[in-house]
């Protein structure tokens, strides 16, 4: 998981999901918040993938930008005026089999 938050990890530690992330990567991870792609380029580095198959889900513009600057496939999670730059724009979640 990346976020940009720096409570990312206690977050995730409440939600009880801990042990269903290999690494969490948040705003203390990097120097650079989005949209600089820092983020998530730590975050495949973390996990020893190539930022090319990485794909990232966002619900902010920065988020995306972020994305495609680390090279990153996009799916934008919300209105397309907020993330229209994405590869993908899905409104929702809703009905969304993977």
């Amino acid at each position: 998981m990346g976020s940009s938050s720096k409570n990312a990890e206690v977050v995730v530690q409440k939600l009880g999901i801990a042990e269903l992330l290999d690494d969490v990567a948040d705003g203390y991870s990097v120097s650079q918040p989005k949209p600089a792609p820092d983020l998530f380029l730590y975050a495949a580095e973390q996990l020893g993938l190539s930022p090319s198959l990485c794909l990232v889900v966002e619900d902010a513009q920065a988020g995306v930008e972020a994305a495609i600057a680390a090279g990153m496939l996009a799916v934008g999670l919300g209105p397309v005026e907020r993330v229209g730059k994405a590869h993908i724009v899905l409104p929702s979640l809703a009905d969304i089999r993977w």
